[in-house]
């Protein structure tokens, strides 16, 4: 993976375990990678909205949050015609087949059920890296 281009990489979710989690996985995977990481859903879109950030090119989004879940912000950040193309993957311990199909409907990338572990973890970044971003 190390032939890939430089990749923006962005993580809304409010437990700042995952994030640590995410990271380590992420070096592990040997990627040239920026990453910026948002505990709230209105973080991660006043980021999007200030004139210094770099689009993500993949953001993984928690489905539970409070304040904002997961389908909430991507149903905002495809209303908004700069930020309705970034490819988004929704992340979380579970997921039922209503929840997906409206996610579909809001063309989300994928879904992934948070891994238990860490090697699956970065298994999952991985294939959704080559599939999203190397291909």
């Amino acid at each position: 993976m190390k032939n890939l281009p430089k990749i923006n990489i962005a993580l809304v979710d409010d437990d700042n375990d995952e994030k640590f989690i995410f990271q380590i996985a992420l070096n592990d995977i040997e990627i040239q990678y920026d990453f910026n990481y948002f505990s709230t859903p209105n973080d991660f879109i006043d980021f999007l909205n200030s004139k210094k950030a770099v689009k993500p090119d993949i953001v993984f989004i928690d489905m539970h949050m409070p304040q904002k879940n997961g389908l909430e912000l991507v149903q905002e950040l495809r209303r908004e015609k700069n930020f309705d193309q970034i490819k988004t993957v929704i992340c979380s311990n579970s997921v039922s087949e209503v929840v997906i199909q409206a996610f579909k409907s809001l063309g989300t990338s994928d879904f992934i059920i948070k891994p238990p572990d860490l090697s699956e973890m970065k298994n999952v970044l991985k294939k959704l890296i080559e599939e999203y971003i190397g291909t």
